[in-house]
């Protein structure tokens, strides 16, 4: 499912942040070779995910790439064209990946749904770091450039929790005695934490955290309390 903003900007309710299109860098940096586009990009990604925006360094993403500081506007119009870029790359990294995961079989049961976004967000989230951390940067972070594209984002994300939830109470599945809005809040908010306590949770292992059976588990507790409070009795 997706909404169309503009002929140009098209917003996904993904699973944990909206994707964003709405950027294109100048044909100087599209007709690079691939391998210096891909370098260029990743270091600016570790840049702008590592510090805010504020603190972002465009010194440091040239002197890192050994070119020019000058180079920079002649691929990108600003800083801000360049962040709104590397969110673009994010999200479309992400949901690549997520596309990946087949959703569970009853796409009916509301409570199914919601464990494999959650699971499959998280597993996204773990796979590319980087690319998580800066969009958790982008929608959440007060930004200079707090423009209709990212309230519009939000909106989008909400729309999809309420949506759900909306359809989950017509059909009898969850409590009619509760605002949809209400409901989407809470779930987002227990989403975009979720991937954060686990990450911190499982710091210290070596190897792949995801397979472990506890993480399992953790799914299983947070739907758990989730059903508890929003499932009809």
């Amino acid at each position: 499912r997706f909404t169309t903003w503009t002929d140009t900007c098209t917003l996904h309710p993904n699973l944990l942040l909206p994707f964003y299109n709405c950027t294109m860098p100048k044909p100087t940096f599209l007709n690079l070779p691939e391998d210096k586009r891909n370098s260029f990009t990743e270091i600016a990604l570790k840049e702008f995910s590592e510090n805010d925006y504020n603190s972002a360094s465009v010194s440091k993403i040239v002197e890192r790439a050994g070119i020019a500081k000058g180079s920079v506007y002649q691929y990108f119009e600003d800083k801000q064209d360049l962040f709104l870029y590397l969110v673009d790359v994010s999200s479309k990294r992400m949901m690549e990946y997520i596309s990946q995961t087949p959703p569970p079989v009853l796409e009916s049961d509301f409570f199914a749904m919601l464990r494999w976004q959650m699971s499959a967000t998280i597993q996204a989230s773990a796979a590319f770091p980087l690319h998580s951390n800066l969009l958790r940067r982008a929608y959440s972070s007060p930004l200079p450039f707090r423009d209709k594209v990212f309230e519009q984002a939000k909106e989008i994300r909400k729309q999809h929790f309420s949506s759900m939830i909306e359809q989950a109470q017509l059909e009898g599945k969850l409590d009619p005695g509760f605002r949809p809005e209400v409901a989407s809040f809470f779930i987002q908010a227990v989403m975009s934490e979720l991937g954060v306590f686990l990450q911190e949770k499982f710091a210290s292992h070596r190897g792949d955290w995801l397979e472990l059976p506890e993480v399992d588990l953790i799914f299983d507790d947070v739907i758990t309390i989730l059903r508890s409070g929003l499932e009809k009795r």
